[in-house]
């Protein structure tokens, strides 16, 4: 099921805001996770600390997720916004590509299960060299 911005701040009681819906737009139109810097460059006519404070609430109720490429952090739409996947990251040309693999959702879940964990979310980031990097 598809949600609106309005319907999932109206559940956290909160208002929709210009903040709030420019960067919900800056991320909805985003092919890869953004930095803060990209999001803050998206939003010229929102200030900075507005930017930091959207993202803190979109996390806080699940808007957004969280996405470590190395000691840095980006962001993007969280499920059900945008359908689950995982990351390519060349270090080089810092190139992002999304992946979904069943062989992956498969091998998380067998080891939830090895391990008695009941799994509640798992990251995925595979880091290397693209082809063009290497050619």
């Amino acid at each position: 099921m598809k949600q609106d911005l309005a319907t999932i701040l109206a559940a956290s009681r909160l208002r929709v805001t210009a903040p709030r819906r420019t960067v919900f737009r800056a991320l909805q139109n985003a092919a890869t996770p953004l930095a803060i810097a990209d999001i803050v460059r998206l939003c010229p006519g929102i200030d900075r600390v507005s930017v930091y404070r959207t993202i803190d609430t979109f996390l806080a109720i699940h808007i957004i997720t969280s996405v470590p490429f190395g000691w840095k952090q980006r962001y993007e739409l969280a499920a059900p916004l945008k359908p689950h996947h995982h990351h390519l990251h060349c270090i080089r040309c810092e190139t992002i590509t999304e992946i979904t693999s069943d062989e992956i959702e498969t091998l998380i879940n067998q080891i939830s299960r090895t391990h008695a964990l009941q799994a509640i979310g798992h990251t995925f980031e595979l880091q290397g060299i693209c082809q063009n990097c290497r050619d």
